[in-house]
């Protein structure tokens, strides 16, 4: 837990607003020796929070390290669904239960139970393990599959993992164990990259499935396309977790 603390604390200095918020900060403290070098990192600072902000610039990133979606003919060559866990909401009272899958790990189930109808005779292998609750990230999704979306392909749980690199460990483990090589792997547009290589690298051949493609929308007001907005920045903040976490992960 301590290892997973501190991942995010530093990942909290790299990603957006404090990445651009330390930059102003510095500019702050240089302002009463140097005023020059104070406006420039002011001036640098508040660029990066706007453009980080902006849905354009979050699209054009977010396309950049996305794939092409999957074709549904891809699936007759696969042997096996795998489908990755992103993070549980710990506050779900309305449900009366401790927690749910997150939005976007909704967004990845729902896409797993479209191909799961597809074909039926495909089992599907969840991967997450519990770090904010008691249940599994794997556990929660197998239930929105059987009871929320109707699933009755086999359903498999690898419920230990607690990063990407332990989804592509532990999981390729139990494929192997069942004889499965190659798989139609399900997980957010902006994660396949990385998690497509770490399971390559453990064996595994991937047929990318990603979903949750980020939309500019305003097609007919693109002016709106660089209005700073709050979804923008975190959409910009996932890919460049994902980039960092590639080069981290796999290298360059």
């Amino acid at each position: 837990m301590i290892t997973i603390f501190l991942h995010r604390l530093l990942q909290s200095f790299v990603l957006p607003p404090l990445n651009s918020l330390i930059i102003i900060v510095l500019g702050a403290y240089f302002f009463k020796v140097h005023r020059t070098r104070a406006w420039v990192f002011m001036l640098i600072g508040c660029l990066g929070m706007y453009i980080q902000a902006t849905p354009y610039f979050a699209y054009k990133l977010n396309r950049w390290l996305a794939p092409e979606p999957m074709q549904i003919s891809a699936l007759k060559d696969v042997q096996a669904i795998v489908l990755l866990g992103g993070g549980v909401n710990t506050y779900a009272g309305e449900y009366s239960v401790n927690a749910v899958s997150n939005t976007d790990t909704f967004i990845r189930i729902r896409y797993a139970a479209f191909l799961a109808k597809k074909n039926p005779d495909l089992p599907i292998f969840v991967s997450g393990g519990a770090i904010d609750t008691n249940d599994s990230e794997a556990s929660l999704m197998k239930r929105a599959l059987q009871n929320e979306f109707e699933v009755e392909n086999p359903i498999y749980l690898e419920p230990d993992s607690k990063t990407t690199s332990e989804n592509a460990k532990y999981t390729a483990r139990i494929l192997l164990q069942y004889g499965i090589s190659k798989v139609a792997l399900v997980s957010s547009a902006s994660h396949i990259k990385r998690a497509s290589a770490l399971f390559e690298r453990n064996g595994i051949k991937v047929v990318a499935a990603p979903t949750g493609f980020y939309s500019l929308g305003y097609y007919k007001l693109p002016i709106l396309w660089f209005v700073p907005t709050a979804n923008a920045m975190m959409v910009t903040s996932s890919v460049l977790h994902e980039i960092f976490g590639y080069v981290y992960d796999v290298g360059f």
